[in-house]
């Protein structure tokens, strides 16, 4: 479905009925990575999956833009589909865009589900890497992005079926919204203080192979939200909700019958 936000093609997903969810992607994917947990959760539930601002089907802003500004548009689409509280889940990127919306509209998320994820912002030579991917993305064009990505993203390598599919998600984004979303990631804000004063259910889910968002770092953030559980995924890398789709259902639809029980 296409809905106008800020004046420019937005594209979402919307599926099922019941209390709502909004899944966030990550970089440098959109919503369809969602597409496991989008089946097994639309009988019971109105799932909202949209993609982010320069991904997928969504139109690239022609100026920079930051996870704040794709937080905002959340917020509007949210009251454009006239959902006034949801369950948030993000993973990756899309768990700093999650972070953003606590920070500016915390009462209108009843639970948050974080996959995959990080709170601290970027140090210097990260910021340098992802300036160097938005240099590349220019150059190359996806390819770039894929490349780099999918060893990080999948446990199985680069020779499965699985990473074909991935790699030719990402060979069809638009090098603009990549390069806007590495640079806006690169100075995001640091969410690691607020944890504390996260006031929804939570549930953390890290993968036992993840490089990017390691089992360390995920347990701890699990540990520094009040009320959250921390799900491992064995065997998995970063994309966990590709690779394991079935254990990563189970904790999400256990999550939430507790939550709407």
């Amino acid at each position: 479905m296409f809905t106008t936000i800020h004046g420019l093609k937005t594209f979402y997903e919307e599926r099922g009925s019941g209390p709502a969810v909004l899944l966030l992607h990550g970089f440098p994917l959109d919503h369809r990575m969602w597409q496991e947990q989008i089946s097994a959760l639309e009988s019971n539930y109105r799932v909202i999956a949209p993609d982010l601002r320069g991904f997928g089907q969504s139109e690239p802003h022609k100026d920079l833009i930051t996870l704040e500004h794709m937080a905002d548009e959340l917020l509007l689409l949210l009251d454009q589909l006239q959902v006034e509280k949801a369950v948030l889940a993000g993973f990756s990127m899309g768990g700093y865009v999650a972070f953003s919306l606590l920070r500016k509209a915390p009462n209108r998320f009843n639970g948050l589900i974080l996959a995959n994820t990080r709170p601290d912002a970027d140090p210097l030579e990260g910021q340098i890497n992802r300036m160097k991917m938005a240099a590349s993305l220019l150059e190359q064009g996806p390819q770039a992005a894929s490349k780099a990505m999918i060893p990080k993203l999948l446990s199985e390598g680069e020779g499965s079926g699985l990473a074909s599919e991935i790699q030719d998600q990402i060979n069809g984004m638009s090098p603009l919204g990549l390069v806007h979303a590495s640079l806006a990631m690169a100075f995001r804000k640091d969410s690691t203080e607020p944890l504390s004063t996260i006031q929804a259910p939570t549930l953390v889910i890290g993968g036992e192979k993840d490089s990017i968002t390691p089992p360390s770092i995920m347990k701890k953030m699990a540990d520094s939200i009040p009320n959250a559980t921390y799900s491992e995924i064995k065997d998995s890398a970063h994309l966990t909700v590709r690779e394991h789709p079935d254990q990563v259902n189970k904790a999400i639809t256990d999550f939430l019958s507790h939550l709407h029980s």
